[in-house]
């Protein structure tokens, strides 16, 4: 029995409790929000004060366990006084933050840190609405059922900690240009990610178009004409002219039996989403990964519409079979999908299928689908959906939709020659399609389908030839064609190449074994880390993906010297390996361990390699377009890139990602926009009627009101560099440590970084 008296509930964010509370007051006793993680592993000079000087040191503390330490700005410490003093008096504390790993780790850590020793509950939930909130509250959960969790997000950061912070080190030491200041940036999971984008445009760079050639023979019989093909992919295609011609010769004259297979074929929906197939889907609506998340953490937090959108497998539990029905129902009252000839799901159940309790093992949330215990509201919530957002959830819910419709099934028949030139035989072949029953691929048009399940050819109608039945060539002719370079990924390409990074590996036992890991990085952080590499080693042209110059060199750097950290296929061993924590096949303690060892060899290696040229040669940008640069970030209240300040085309990068053309017509820009409501949340200034139809009148309105806002802090990474900087003896900026404003952190960065001009870092 919970004595609320005695009880505290600690939230993940400042919303996440005004949803906690809206559901159940304070039945379960006080609650407490969180700001994300309020604290952090501690820095290697914390461990041991002799690491402050950087070298080729191995950064793990000797018992192998990193202790905790508060973070820094953004009123973090306000929040983490709140919870101590909340915890002084519980007995019995509920975490209620988000349920996977990371959310797992922001509730325990705490108690960790203060070294609570009560009672510790557990409340799962997939969405934050009213219903399912108080469905978690009245189920609550001992803590231990979730200690697994626990300790692979530890296992996680404790690893990610040890190797980026070490490896970051012994990169710069080892490479830097002799006097340079500022580090060579490298990670984990950074630095395979740059390595998938910099592969992919040295295969593009270094491809050479071949023309070769398809053979048509055009057929006729008793029973009427086919035209078949020889057209193969790979290494059977045709690149001499004389081998055309000797087959065209061949077709030309060619006569027998045609050999007719005719076959029933289904071609399943495709599965319900995660978050990276959501990303990779929205990135074809010109959405980057990190708008994607926004968008649907969004529609989840605050609009409830969505369940848990961080999703990392792509099945439902079979508990929810009996549920279907009314979610079909309910999303087909928002007037949008009235009309979808879709009346009763099709539910596939088991370990392939699309309900699967066994797909779900280890893991926290289910598929990312519409919130049922919101559906009789849809019409309302939909309608309050801006443009963005319902594009998303439009998304999403055709991706639903589609997941119970029914198979495309399709009778295929495929005709095929066999011609011989000297002792080769040629496969000619026609495959024609009839449809069914059109399943899934008739419920929305073509150009607005969600994605690609099976390969569902286009209607190919066929002469009603029988198998054996003579035929004799009318002639033959040749196509020159000519082979096409990959292209370059897009944000969703590339969360879908991180995913399925066992694509990188050429073995393939191992291939298969890989398969079962969920790639590199984790749902939750890939955006993250395509927009850290944004800042100095990606660039964005046309929506694609390019390293820059930097980015190249920094990625032949290390293939070079140390392969192994860029190596896709080596990154999803070891994510295999820190699953395995959660399923209960390994600790924390071995996986760690784990991690050290293969850490050691990296380190060996780039002791025991061939000094490289400094990575580049930066050259600065103007004074002028660094004044344009801040300007750009000031008003649209974002961190602006340290390396902005050195590098022109860093600069040139931040400048041309955060400015759009105004519109012709003199209305506001979506940014601008954007910019204003940030504005009016925070002041409580209403927008004028009239501004939002005039770009002037907005401006001239933004101008007066963003100086009653209040300062943004600085966030963690500022701090960071703020942190290290006054450690080696530069003055502290304002408000150090706790209360540091983002202006004062950029100004404080702006001069560090003017004075210690990093060159190849």
């Amino acid at each position: 029995m919970i004595n609320k008296n005695e009880t505290v509930v600690i939230c993940e964010k400042p919303s996440q409790a005004r949803n906690i509370r809206a559901a159940i007051g304070d039945n379960y006793g006080r609650i407490v929000a969180a700001q994300g993680h309020l604290l952090r592993l501690e820095m290697p000079e914390e461990i041991n004060p002799a690491w402050r000087r950087w070298n080729y040191d191995i950064l793990v503390p000797e018992n192998r366990r990193f202790d905790y330490r508060p973070s820094d700005g953004g009123g973090k410490e306000a929040r983490l006084r709140e919870i101590e003093s909340a915890l002084r008096q519980a007995k019995s504390v509920i975490i209620a933050t988000d349920c996977d790993r990371e959310g797992e780790g922001i509730g325990r850590e705490l108690l960790l840190y203060y070294k609570f020793e009560g009672e510790i509950l557990r409340a799962m939930f997939s969405a934050e609405d009213k219903k399912t909130l108080t469905k978690a509250f009245n189920n609550l959960k001992p803590a231990a059922e979730y200690d697994r969790l626990y300790e692979a997000f530890y296992a996680r950061a404790a690893v990610d900690k040890a190797c980026n912070l070490t490896l970051t080190r012994v990169v710069t030491v080892r490479f830097k240009k002799p006097g340079a200041k500022g580090a060579i940036g490298v990670g984990r999971v950074m630095s395979p990610t740059l390595a998938i984008v910099c592969r992919r445009q040295k295969e593009i760079e270094a491809f050479e178009t071949r023309p070769f050639y398809e053979i048509t023979m055009n057929l006729t019989g008793e029973r009427g004409k086919v035209a078949v093909h020889y057209r193969p992919k790979g290494a059977g295609r045709i690149y001499e002219e004389s081998e055309a011609r000797s087959l065209v010769a061949a077709a030309e004259t060619w006569q027998g039996p045609l050999s007719v297979i005719c076959e029933e074929k289904k071609a399943a929906p495709p599965k319900f989403f995660d978050l990276p197939t959501l990303q990779k889907e929205a990135g074809k609506k010109g959405f980057s990964a990190s708008r994607t998340l926004e968008i649907a953490q969004s529609l989840y937090e605050k609009h409830k519409i969505i369940t848990y959108p961080r999703a990392a497998v792509r099945s439902l539990p079979e508990v929810m079979i009996d549920e279907v029905q009314n979610l079909l129902d309910q999303v087909k009252t928002i007037p949008e999908f009235a009309a979808i000839p879709l009346e009763k799901p099709i539910i596939r159940k088991g370990r392939p299928g699309y309900f699967s309790d066994k797909a779900l093992e280890g893991e926290s949330h289910h598929a990312l689908i519409p919130n049922l215990a919101v559906a009789e509201h849809f019409p309302v919530l939909y309608s309050r959906l801006d443009a963005d957002h319902k594009a998303l959830f439009d998304i999403i819910t055709r991706s639903f939709l589609e997941a119970v419709a029914d198979d495309h099934v399709f009778d295929q028949t495929t005709m095929t020659a066999e011609v011989s030139v000297a002792d080769k035989k040629y496969s000619f072949s026609e495959i024609g399609k009839i449809t069914r029953t059109p399943g899934w691929t008739d419920l929305f048009p073509k150009e607005v389908a969600p994605q690609k399940g099976k390969k569902v050819e286009k209607e190919v109608t066929l002469a009603p030839i029988d198998n054996g039945d003579p035929m004799t060539s009318e002639g033959a002719k040749s196509a020159l064609k000519k082979t096409t370079p990959p292209k370059p990924y897009g944000e969703g390409e590339l969360i879908n190449a991180m995913q399925n990074a066992w694509k990188f590996v050429e073995n393939e036992e191992e291939k298969e074994r890989l398969k079962m890991a969920k790639g590199i990085g984790t749902p939750a952080t890939r955006d993250q880390i395509i927009e850290n590499l944004k800042q100095k080693c990606f660039e964005i042209k046309r929506k694609k993906i390019y390293a820059t110059n930097y980015g190249m060199r920094l990625y032949e750097l290390l293939e070079t010297n140390l392969p192994e950290l860029v190596d896709p296929g080596a990154t999803a061993r070891m994510e295999l390996f820190l699953d395995s924590i959660q399923l209960g096949q390994n600790t924390a303690d071995d996986v760690f361990e784990q991690a050290i060892e293969r850490l050691r060899n990296m380190v060996d290696q780039i002791q025991n390699s061939y000094r490289s040229t400094e990575l580049t040669k930066n050259h600065p940008p103007s004074d002028k377009m660094i004044g344009f640069a801040r300007r750009i970030a000031a008003e649209k209240r974002i961190p602006l890139p340290p390396a902005a300040l050195t590098d022109f085309a860093v600069c040139r990068l931040f400048i041309d990602n955060n400015v759009e053309p105004a519109p012709e017509d003199g209305s506001p820009s979506e940014r601008q926009l954007g910019f204003a409501r940030t504005l009016s949340e925070q002041t409580g200034e209403p927008i004028p009627e009239g501004a939002l139809g005039s770009a002037e009148i907005l401006s001239q309105w933004i101008d007066r009101v963003k100086s009653k806002a209040p300062p943004r802090m600085a966030s963690e990474k500022q701090m960071v560099w703020v942190i290290k900087m006054v450690e080696e003896g530069m003055a502290a900026p304002d408000g150090y440590p706790d209360k540091v404003t983002a202006a004062a952190a950029s100004a404080f960065l702006d001069k560090a970084f003017n004075r210690n001009q990093p060159n190849g870092g």
